[in-house]
């Protein structure tokens, strides 16, 4: 094994030179990257007990519900995340296939969504928040792709949650439909009878209508909390432009450059001396 001063001192041209050299590249590389702006879209999940009907109709139940939902529902969405239907209906609406760099027919908009993905983030943070971040290199764009996605993840989730009381609706309304056909037969045949019939098809009647009462008052409270359209997702902030470009990031970038340099330019000195003695 040389000697480390030895070789200090016989090579520190090369163990300073190659460094320097590294992270003056490094540095003009960065220069010369384009600039990133990151912005940042950020929502607490909300409660999906929400969606219940009790939550509006109840009172006693109502006070049990929290606003706001565990950290554990943000699974779902960081889940949504990884789809592909978000990016592609942000693209979409924001009209960025041309941005970048394609067209808006054939498979622009699906390529378009694959590079929002890749410079896109949607995660939770140690606080239990959802994060939607977006780099881009304009701005303004960027908090407006960061907006949308969040927008996207919350229509998407809200809809899930609505599907539940729709088929619940559609069920009732069928029901409702062939309530009121049956009550209308037993109305045509009860007017041809008398005595006992007469007052067992009464007291058909009687119920009959007690239950298409509850059919429709079930389904004006399903429609109602269909239109309350619950939130999935409570916006604690939007996205803002950026005022400092995020990427790259010149200083760690041309210090770990410089580090990586050293060690390597050190090494390769050792190794270079430790051949010539053993020559």
């Amino acid at each position: 094994m040389p000697d480390l001063f030895l070789v200090l001192s016989k090579r520190w041209k090369f163990i300073v030179g190659l460094p320097i050299a590294a992270a003056l590249i490094a540095l003009a590389f960065a220069l010369l990257s384009p600039k990133k702006y990151l912005s940042t879209a950020t929502a607490l999940p909300a409660n999906s007990l929400a969606s219940d009907k009790a939550h509006i109709f109840n009172p006693n139940v109502e006070i049990l519900y929290s606003d706001f939902g565990a950290p554990d529902e943000l699974d779902r969405m960081e889940g949504t995340g990884t789809l592909d239907t978000i990016y592609i209906a942000t693209v979409n609406e924001l009209s960025l296939a041309p941005h970048y760099g394609f067209g808006n027919e054939g498979e622009g908009p699906q390529r378009a969504a694959v590079e929002l993905k890749k410079n896109s983030s949607i995660t939770r943070s140690g606080y239990g928040e959802l994060k939607v971040k977006v780099w881009d290199e304009d701005r303004n764009l960027a908090a407006a792709m960061a907006n949308t996605l969040l927008a996207r993840i919350q229509l998407m989730h809200q809809h899930l949650q609505q599907q539940g009381s729709t088929l619940a609706l559609q069920q009732l309304v069928s029901a409702d439909s062939s309530g009121r056909a049956a009550y209308k037969l037993l109305v045509d045949s009860s007017n041809r009878l008398a005595g006992a019939d007469a007052e067992l098809a009464q007291a058909r009647k009687a119920a009959l209508l007690e239950q298409l009462q509850q059919y429709e008052k079930l389904m004006d409270q399903y429609r109602l909390a269909l239109g309350a359209s619950p939130q999935s997702l409570l916006t604690v902030e939007n996205a803002r432009p950026s005022l400092w470009p995020d990427k790259p990031k010149v200083l760690p970038t041309v210090l770990f450059t410089l580090g990586g340099a050293f060690i390597f330019a050190l090494l390769a000195a050792l190794f270079i001396e430790s051949r010539k003695q053993n020559l």
